[in-house]
């Protein structure tokens, strides 16, 4: 059965021509490069069912062996028993939905920072690009040229939210202000977790991770009438210490394994952990950051909520594979590559030659 989607939330260049017949709705499921049957799972408080059995990791020991052991062998798990509610997710995707389906013009208004004021707000929203300004601003460039370029233009839209800034705003309209309350309990939560997980991986210092760096994305990849040609999010690294992934029940997630793509496939009430590129050089390169993609889908839209938390800005990590440098430098090295090459070099530029 065909059902009528509202293409004007869509960012302009993402609607369908209209001579182009209405998107079918299908029950069809797109095949996985690989099975993720191997993919690590955690169980984080060692209940005696697990959830989802697999291969040798299972259960967190004392010592944090499998955690460490998930993160050198893949960069990347899954974690079930997290202790975040699923009703608290549910509810976050439900409103993340009512939000990206208001009109586009909507949204970016919603969401602008007053130049009057000077006041900038904690939720900002972006499309076409995942890299952003510190301000929240996509950083890829938007002129005729590019918007036509398959490897510029990435098929998906967001809202980034400071959670450091967060309670330092009040939204008159009710569903702002229930989805900012969401937003900041959710955080809570991802901070707990980050903050135990980074120890299970350390020792490291510190300042090595500040949570007030934490920040959300909530993300739509919208349906595409040529999946072929495009990506919701290409193939990358994260900038961050820890990223931390929840999905919906629509697959597209790649990672990048034993030079082979993998499917992360949805499973209820599990967040998918991943190692960034902070954690990578923290670590001498002991843990890997992950190389993942995320596919568009011709028949459904996808929902995904990240949590990204990075180092102190101007904390010095000391590598013996790296360079010393602080994640402001890293960033600024991104930002500039992002401009000149169109694309991210990553930690490259920083190891020991």
């Amino acid at each position: 059965m065909s059902q009528s989607y509202n293409f004007e939330s869509y960012p302009p260049l993402f609607r369908p021509s209209p001579n182009i017949s209405q998107i079918q709705e299908s029950d069809e499921t797109e095949s996985s490069l690989l099975l993720d049957s191997y993919i690590p799972v955690i169980d984080y408080f060692k209940r005696t069912a697990p959830i989802i059995t697999t291969t040798k990791y299972q259960d967190v020991s004392e010592d944090g062996n499998l955690i460490s052991e998930a993160c050198r062998d893949w960069g990347l798990f899954r974690l079930v028993n997290h202790g975040i509610p699923f009703s608290l997710l549910n509810q976050i995707e439900e409103h993340a939905k009512k939000l990206f389906s208001l009109p586009y013009e909507t949204k970016k208004a919603f969401f602008a920072s007053s130049s009057s004021s000077n006041f900038v707000s904690p939720i900002s929203y972006f499309w076409g690009s995942p890299a952003l300004s510190p301000s929240g601003a996509a950083l890829a460039p938007k002129n005729s040229e590019q918007q036509n370029n398959n490897h510029t233009l990435q098929w998906m839209e967001g809202f980034n939210v400071s959670l450091a800034q967060l309670s330092n705003i009040h939204y008159q309209d009710l569903l702002l202000e229930t989805f900012r309350c969401l937003l900041e309990e959710y955080g809570k939560e991802l901070c707990r977790l980050a903050t135990e997980i980074f120890k299970i991986l350390g020792p490291f210092e510190s300042n090595y991770m500040s949570l007030e760096t934490g920040l959300l994305r909530v993300y739509r990849y919208p349906r595409c009438l040529e999946p072929e040609r495009t990506w919701g999010i290409d193939t990358h690294t994260d900038s961050s210490v820890l990223s931390i992934i929840h999905q919906d029940d629509v697959g597209g997630l790649q990672v990048y394994k034993d030079h082979q793509w993998i499917d992360v496939n949805p499973l209820p009430n599990t967040l998918i952990v991943n190692i960034g590129d902070m954690l990578q050089a923290m670590s001498d390169d002991r843990y890997m950051s992950v190389k993942h993609r995320v596919k568009v889908n011709r028949h459904k839209e996808r929902i995904s909520i990240g949590y990204f938390v990075f180092p102190d800005e101007d904390t010095i990590i000391q590598s013996t594979k790296y360079n010393p440098f602080s994640y402001a430098d890293f960033r600024a090295q991104v930002q500039h590559d992002l401009k000149t090459l169109g694309l991210k070099t990553g930690l490259q530029k920083f190891k020991f030659s």
